[in-house]
This record gives C-alpha cells, structure tokens and sequence, in this order.
C-alpha cells in the first residue's frame, strides 16, 4: 500500500513542535468528504466497499533521529472511501490532523489493482508550518489482490512518487507476497480476509525499506488491517536525515457512518 515520502532538506534544519497533531474525528473526516462518490453501478461490485467514513482504530509513531523528534497516530483513525470513474475507488487514512495517505484501487479481472496514491504530513516548526505534499503511480496497476492465488505465492511489484522538497523521483520496488486467509474479529463478526506481505526498497531521490502486512475484505477489498514498519533517508543541510514509522490500524466496524 503506497510509496512513504518525506519533506525535503530544508524543513529538518528547525524545531518541530511536539504535541501539535491531535487525532481526527469521525465528523471532521465527515465534513471534508463531502459527498461520499457518485456510484455508477446497478448493483454490488467484486472488490469495491461501500463509500463513507469507515471507523479504524490503531496507534503509531512518526520519528526523526536528527534532530530527535516524535509525533503519534490515534487512537481514532477515520478512512474514507470516495467512488471514483470506472468503479474505482479511494480509500484515505488519517493518523492525525498532521498525517494522511491515500490510495486509488480498480477492480478487474485479474481482481483488484492499486493504481496510484498520496501522502501528506504537517510539521509544526517554531515560527511556520511546513506541509509536505507527495504523490506516486504505479504504471502499470500493481496487482494488490488476485482473484486466483497460492499460499505463498509472491509476484513483483514498482511504484515511482515525487515529494515536495525532495530531490528527484523515488522508485519503490520489491516482492509482494500473499501469506494467506485469515479470519478476524471486526466488531464482533468474523470477517474472511486475504493477508499479503509487502517489502519494498526505495531509490532514487531517498532510500529506505517498508515493511508492511495488509488484510484486506475478502469480499469488498477494503483493507481491514494494517501494519506497517517504514524508514526512509534524505539528505539534509545539517547532513542525513532518517524519518522512522512504526504502527498499525484495525477496523472497529465493517459498517461505513
């Protein structure tokens, strides 16, 4: 799920100011939504969940060795999912008013692609705000379910991003691989889930790894848990900088609000 970009080389050389990001609420995630999407289907589509605000629950850390900063995610993580053209869809996730990421999902025949997705994170500096904006396309659509699958089975994959700031594009690539079916208990309901495992390397304008489990609906393939172990490195004016994330996030219900 995604390409994970930071700020560039300026924004680290000043203090950024802990406690500032607080967790995002259903009705705030609700009142920037807007409208959920137009659906353009007559019925139910394979691998597309029903727009809305989808409750997550989960916690996190976002960390920067040089200097030593730290900022959390949760407890209340709301997602979106937004109807896009051609029965696509977009799901958003907000660890916090400081950090969000999105990612643009199609169902086909091979099952469900990731095509494309977005990041934002917010650092609240002494005298400023710097906003960090970056973006990422898989061309092509890297396959995040397959509709026929082994236990075990893993296939490549390669999503190219920008980041405001940062120097040059960031080529993410690795294995993805499907560790099996699982069942977990959303709300107190079992729920059929497909659990894959990505590895990824960074190259290019930063380096660094991601380490991420993902359990998506069986049915819908929304992702219904998530976790994650991500460091990345950039330059910097007072040297390497390297910005950590460790965290995870679970669905509460399997009913949007």
């Amino acid at each position: 799920m995604g390409v994970a970009l930071i700020a560039g080389a300026a924004t680290f050389v000043v203090l950024w100011n802990r406690g500032s990001s607080r967790p995002v609420s259903i009705e705030e995630a609700r009142r920037r939504a807007g409208a959920p999407g137009t659906d353009e289907s007559t019925g139910a589509v394979p691998f597309r969940p029903a727009a809305g605000i989808y409750r997550y629950r989960g916690e996190g850390t976002e960390h920067l060795e040089r200097p030593p900063l730290t900022q959390t995610q949760g407890p209340g993580i709301p997602g979106t999912v937004t109807h896009l053209e051609g029965r696509c869809w977009r799901l958003r996730v907000d660890y916090s008013t400081n950090h969000w990421q999105s990612w643009d999902y199609c169902p086909a025949a091979s099952g469900l692609t990731e095509n494309a997705g977005a990041f934002f994170q917010r650092l609240h500096l002494v005298m400023a705000n710097v906003d960090t904006s970056s973006s990422y396309t898989c061309n092509p659509p890297v396959d995040a379910i397959r509709a026929t699958q082994r236990v075990g089975e893993h296939w490549m994959q390669e999503c190219r991003g920008t980041s405001t700031g940062s120097s040059g594009e960031v080529i993410s690539s690795g294995p993805y691989t499907y560790v099996g079916p699982a069942r977990l208990n959303i709300g107190g309901t079992k729920v059929a889930t497909l659990h894959y495992h990505r590895l990824r390397n960074l190259t290019g304008g930063q380096t660094g790894t991601e380490d991420v489990n993902v359990w998506f609906d069986a049915a819908t393939g929304l992702p219904v848990r998530n976790q994650r172990v991500i460091t990345v490195h950039s330059g910097s004016l007072i040297g390497g900088v390297t910005y950590k994330e460790n965290g995870s996030f679970q669905l509460a219900s399997m009913n949007p609000t």
